[in-house]
């Protein structure tokens, strides 16, 4: 598989019933967008769920987000044809293996983690046919809060997947798991796992935690009941950021720490040389690296 990203086939229709019976692994606010997708989409006769969090399990069941709760033996996950794994990074290992003792022996199983490569390395432990049955996406949707309360059918409309296949992934399941994401109204993209870590730890993981560090020091300023009357939207929209679900974001620094600490390295870089242009009063070379900045981002 080319360590570029590539555009997946998009000659698929997305009006048909595509499984009968698909298991989202965890209802959280993306697993419960996940399942109202597939009802409203109508991709399968049956949408089966699992939580550790009975709240959600019942929230679910109640609302109709899912069709039926799961028993103590699993009997669902066992008989479903798509499962979707939707819990935090760090309870995969366990919920891979509860899938992997309960599963039907042609059934596939895609994620949704922020992370690739560290998932990649553990679902090739834990499924003995991880080619035949595995593939890790991606979407690159979802909301700060995280609560199933908050879950939303239309935060995948138009949104891109990463699909990280291997280079022995069988091309049948990438077209499997690429139709379902088309179906939802996604556009997908192929990407090696490892690239997908070291860009993603530039464009999603150190944003986020730059806001964190951000909001973290306006809140420690004597001015903070200020805030509202003298920020705009532009440090809103960076702020909101800080709303993101602290477990999640604990599971992502810890599952991709050499690219983050990387990144981070890369922008202190540039924040100090930033420092020493102001401290010294070079704002020439100021100015300069503004307008070079800019023009790059305008020639993209």
């Amino acid at each position: 598989m080319p360590k570029i990203c590539q555009n997946a086939k998009n000659n698929y229709e997305s009006s048909f019933m595509m499984f009968k019976k698909i298991y989202i692994f965890g209802l959280g606010m993306m697993g419960a967008s996940l399942a109202k997708a597939i009802r409203y989409k109508k991709i399968s006769n049956k949408i089966y769920g699992y939580d550790i969090n009975k709240k959600n399990l019942f929230y679910a069941k109640k609302n109709n987000i899912i069709n039926e709760l799961e028993s103590n033996n699993y009997e669902h996950l066992s008989e479903s044809d798509f499962i979707i794994l939707c819990t935090p990074i760090s309870a995969y290992k366990s919920s891979m293996n509860i899938i992997n003792k309960y599963k039907k022996d042609d059934a596939i199983i895609t994620d949704i983690g922020s992370t690739k490569e560290s998932i990649d390395i553990l679902s090739k432990k834990i499924f003995e046919n991880h080619n035949d049955i595995f593939i890790g996406s991606h979407p690159l949707t979802g909301k700060e809060i995280s609560s199933i309360t908050n879950s939303d059918k239309d935060i995948f409309n138009n949104q891109i997947v990463l699909l990280t296949p291997n280079t022995s992934t069988k091309k049948s399941l990438i077209n499997k798991v690429t139709r379902f994401w088309k179906s939802l109204g996604c556009k997908t993209r192929i990407i090696g796992a490892k690239l997908h870590d070291d860009i993603l730890s530039i464009t999603s993981h150190l944003p986020h935690l730059v806001s964190f560090a951000l909001v973290k020091i306006i809140l420690n300023k004597k001015y903070i009941s200020k805030i509202e009357e003298y920020t705009g939207g532009g440090f809103r929209d960076f702020a909101r950021l800080a709303h993101s679900d602290a477990k999640m974001w604990e599971d992502i620094c810890s599952n991709n720490p050499k690219n983050i600490v990387s990144s981070l390295d890369k922008i202190i870089t540039e924040l100090n040389l930033l420092k020493s242009n102001i401290k010294n009063k070079k704002f020439k070379k100021l100015a300069n690296y503004f307008n070079q900045t800019k023009l790059k981002l305008e020639k993209k």
